[in-house]
């Protein structure tokens, strides 16, 4: 069994030998290209290394200065494989800034641009290749329990922990071990408890205490746990309750020695990243349509008609960007009922037809919804857009509800490729379909979208047994 918290330094010592060795190769390798009706004798080989090792230093040292900004070396412990990608993609981007730079900076250059450009290319696909096998090697040995990235003990209790503990415990992969959950009794916290937890196992199996704040854990509590945690030597995290977890949507600024709470902007206030989005969704609807609409739409309406009769499209009232109503297109899936506009699809629901069952099965009665992403009702990836009646009925149930509608709902979004998809059979699954829409909003990234269109495809391929 390996630790991550303690040898987690000889694998990223590894990464960065293997990336140090790669730029070292392929900079003597473009260097001897660049070179090549060079006299290849002692002397002039000499000559050529001595007067270029000093480009080869700052090359060396700007990786080294860019990868601790982007902290590359630690996304495989820490990061999904979109973040590990982001931060690839970055590490290279500015890299090649570099390398271009550098190259110029002689009054001979060092390598020409098409030798830079390259140099870079083959710096990403080998680098990226072998960071991805390990990536994922990493990934499933945590998964397997063969590495532990963190053994925990959680104190107290909030709206909120009952879901962690669940969500670590269904997820091996996370790499995190709950060792014990210290709960509150008598509507009071015993901190003696957790003094006696820690001594009976010699603090040898803890590295952090999560801390459920919020409910029953007091200032006093608190200063405590951190008093505890201290002598001990562990570090502290805060699991808190839901009316409070807007906090992440927050930037912490220092005035002096005194941190201030200020609300950030969410990814998608900003200009450009709305820009992106838009531009993308246009991309993405073109190519759709280029290669499968114009034909397949036709083929599902003659079916749709033939099979149902008419009308072949459903038109529904959902909510879109900031609450408003726009009629969402869907095809056909149901037989004629007048509580269509007003019940939610059910299990095994006796009005959906045989070939509706088909369509919904596929994703297939989705696809009129890109005729909303051409008005810009909507968008490729989002919120699902939810029928007005249920807006009405959970806005009051779900805290943040209307978060969601931050943003222009989506044909496909990250709940659906959650699994939080289909059936509300209570209201705790709207909770986890709306906290997954909530995390979405908040975190919006390009990635994101590519990596949602990409898990959505998958689904459509092996079948989903959330659709119904």
């Amino acid at each position: 069994m390996i630790y991550i918290n303690k040898q987690n330094i000889f694998l990223i010592i590894v990464q960065l030998v293997a990336d140090i060795m790669l730029l070292i190769v392929l900079f003597f390798v473009f260097l001897f290209i660049h070179n090549s009706e060079l006299d290849k004798t002692n002397e002039n080989l000499i000559h050529l290394l001595s007067s270029h090792y000093k480009a080869l230093i700052l090359i060396v040292f700007s990786w080294l200065l860019i990868s601790n900004s982007t902290k590359i070396y630690f996304s495989f412990l820490t990061d999904r494989f979109i973040d590990f990608v982001r931060k690839f993609f970055i590490q290279i981007f500015l890299f090649g800034i570099i390398l271009f730079a550098v190259s110029g900076l002689k009054s001979e250059d060092l390598f020409t641009n098409t030798e830079t450009v390259y140099f870079i290319i083959l710096l990403f696909l080998i680098s990226f290749v072998y960071k991805f096998l390990l990536f994922y090697f990493i990934k499933y040995l945590i998964k397997i329990g063969e590495i532990v990235k963190e053994r925990i003990l959680i104190i107290g209790e909030n709206s909120n922990s009952e879901l962690f503990v669940k969500t670590i415990n269904n997820n091996p992969e996370y790499g995190i071990i709950i060792e014990n959950h210290l709960l509150n009794s008598n509507d009071r916290f015993d901190i003696g408890e957790v003094n006696n937890y820690l001594n009976q196992i010699n603090n040898k199996k803890i590295d952090s205490l999560y801390v459920c704040v919020g409910d029953k854990l007091n200032k006093s509590n608190i200063n405590n746990i951190l008093k505890v945690a201290e002598d001990n030597y562990l570090k502290v995290k805060y699991i808190f309750d839901s009316s409070i977890e807007n906090l992440n949507t927050m930037d912490v600024l220092f005035i002096d020695i005194f941190p201030i709470f200020t609300h950030n902007k969410l990814p998608l206030d900003k200009m450009v990243n709305q820009f992106i989005k838009r531009l993308f969704d246009l991309f993405f609807t073109a190519s759709v349509f280029i290669l499968l609409l114009w034909w397949i739409i036709p083929l599902i309406s003659i079916l749709v008609y033939f099979s149902q009769g008419k009308p072949i499209f459903f038109a529904q009232k959902r909510n879109g960007l900031n609450g408003k109503e726009f009629n969402c297109f869907k095809f056909r899936t149901m037989k004629p009922d007048k509580f269509n506009d007003i019940k939610p699809t059910e299990r095994n629901d006796p009005r959906v037809t045989k070939l509706g069952r088909i369509l919904r099965k596929t994703s297939l009665d989705e696809l009129p919804q890109f005729i909303n992403v051409l008005k810009g009702d909507m968008s490729i990836v989002g919120p699902r857009p939810h029928m007005v009646s249920e807006n009405e009925a959970y806005s009051e149930v779900i805290k943040r509800y209307s978060l969601r509608h931050y943003v222009k709902p989506g044909i496909t979004g990250l709940a659906q490729v959650k699994g939080y998809r289909g059936a509300i059979d209570s209201d705790k699954d709207m909770e986890m379909r709306i906290r997954t829409d909530i995390y979405y909003v908040r975190n919006w990234s390009f990635l994101l979208d590519l990596y949602i269109i990409y898990q959505t495809v998958k689904l459509i391929i092996a079948g989903d047994e959330n659709a119904i």
